[in-house]
């Protein structure tokens, strides 16, 4: 067998240039590939990461009817018992607990709806990270105003910078219209506009002026400190509060879970129907090469070599050549993933502003999970060996005496 190893090896060579267009071919369709997957899953993995830690957060917590209805009448009425077992919870690295109204913001150029989110500065920022996105201002350093933070896209429409006053008009627990004016003490950007464009953070305790009761809880964020256990950890406290509706990221975001399910699938159909491309092309280069050596396999098996060795043969030079273009696309394929991963691609120029729209940022980091490449290597050794079938099956049915006279 090591000697049909050598020969094998020997014969890829005996065209190199035939070769080497093969190999070259599957090096830059699997280096497209990598690439190309490389920065579709680094697009969805920041965009996951971005919505779970500046918005969804891993578990929120809701009283039951809030869901169908949000307005803030349907409070969380066992806050102080949820309090205390969060704070108690070694699973638990951060929670915040959020008023949520619906109303209307006035500015001297625009009225808008929008959601005002009321919450205790220091719990929420170690729950989502705001003070990290504020690109103007401070993070809720007025201590004698009312003051809010707006997104920048809420801001280039109402046309607010940091100092400017604005009205925020909403139901007060009777139902009743009030109104409260505040002033912008920062601006924040995250990777999401449309959250930006439609959301406001203030003060609970200002909000509490306007309310006329105590603070009101409709929404608990939670953040875990292993990601692995969310599940467990949500189900402990569907079983501790079942008066209370709580979810996981998967079930507040499911398009969100859809999409980081679906997303290695896809990138490995994409990976698939290009190694099938190639192994059209490997197909037709060992065709090329057991017909132009028809005489001299016929001669081979004609002083005795046996045809399972043949039929080894011509499934190793396949092999061969599959295995240098898969080591040549493997090894490109990651160094342009390293370095784009620690450099970053800035997409703005070509429609980055379009991505933040839906949630994705412009500036992305190419990377893909380890498992991406043990599927990748088998479907390689798969494309290497249903492509050497065929002509191996070729040189297999050359009968030794037709084969040497029809050279002759």
């Amino acid at each position: 067998m090591q000697t049909i190893f050598i020969i094998a090896w020997r014969n890829i060579w005996r065209n190199p240039k035939r070769s080497l267009v093969m190999v070259a071919a599957i090096t830059a369709g699997l280096w497209g590939g990598i690439f190309a997957a490389s920065l579709s899953f680094g697009l969805l993995d920041q965009r996951f990461q971005a919505t779970i830690e500046q918005h969804i957060s891993h578990i929120q917590v809701h009283h039951p009817s809030f869901i169908q209805d949000p307005v803030i009448e349907y409070r969380i009425a066992e806050w102080e018992a949820l309090r205390d077992a969060l704070s108690a919870d070694p699973d638990i690295s951060a929670f915040s607990g959020r008023t949520i109204i619906n109303g209307m913001l006035a500015s001297a150029h625009l009225t808008k709806g929008i959601n005002i989110i009321g919450t205790d500065p220091g719990a929420e920022n170690s729950t989502t990270g705001l003070e990290q996105n504020l690109i103007e201002g401070s993070y809720f350093e007025d201590t004698t105003g009312h003051p809010v933070l707006i997104g920048r896209q809420l801001a280039g429409k109402t046309k607010l910078e940091v100092g400017s006053r604005l009205v925020l008009t909403f139901q007060d627990m009777n139902n009743e219209l009030v109104a409260g004016a505040f002033r912008v003490a920062g601006i924040f950007q995250t990777a999401n506009t449309l959250f930006d464009e439609n959301n406001v953070y203030v003060r609970q305790s200002d909000l509490d002026d306007y309310i006329g009761e105590e603070t009101v809880f409709n929404e608990v964020a939670m953040i875990v400190s292993d990601f692995d256990l969310i599940g467990t950890v949500g189900e402990r406290y569907r079983n501790m509060f079942p008066g209370l509706t709580v979810r996981t990221w998967a079930e507040v975001s499911p398009e969100l879970s859809y999409m980081n399910e679906m997303a290695g699938v896809m990138l490995m159909i994409v990976l698939g129907i290009i190694l099938f491309a190639l192994a059209f092309g490997l197909v037709n280069t060992m065709l090329m090469s057991v017909f132009e050596r028809t005489q001299e396999l016929g001669i081979l098996m004609a002083v005795g070599m046996k045809r399972k060795l043949v039929f080894s043969m011509i499934m190793m030079e396949t092999s061969f050549l599959t295995l240098l273009g898969a080591l040549g696309g493997l090894l490109s394929g990651v160094a342009t993933m390293a370095f784009f991963g620690q450099k970053g691609i800035d997409l703005a120029r070509v429609g980055g502003d379009a991505l933040n729209e839906f949630g994705f940022p412009s500036v992305v980091y190419p990377t893909l999970e380890p498992s991406f490449f043990l599927m990748l290597i088998l479907l390689v050794a798969l494309t290497a060996i249903l492509s050497s079938v065929f002509p191996s099956l070729k040189a297999l049915r050359l009968q030794p005496a037709e084969a040497v006279r029809e050279q002759l």
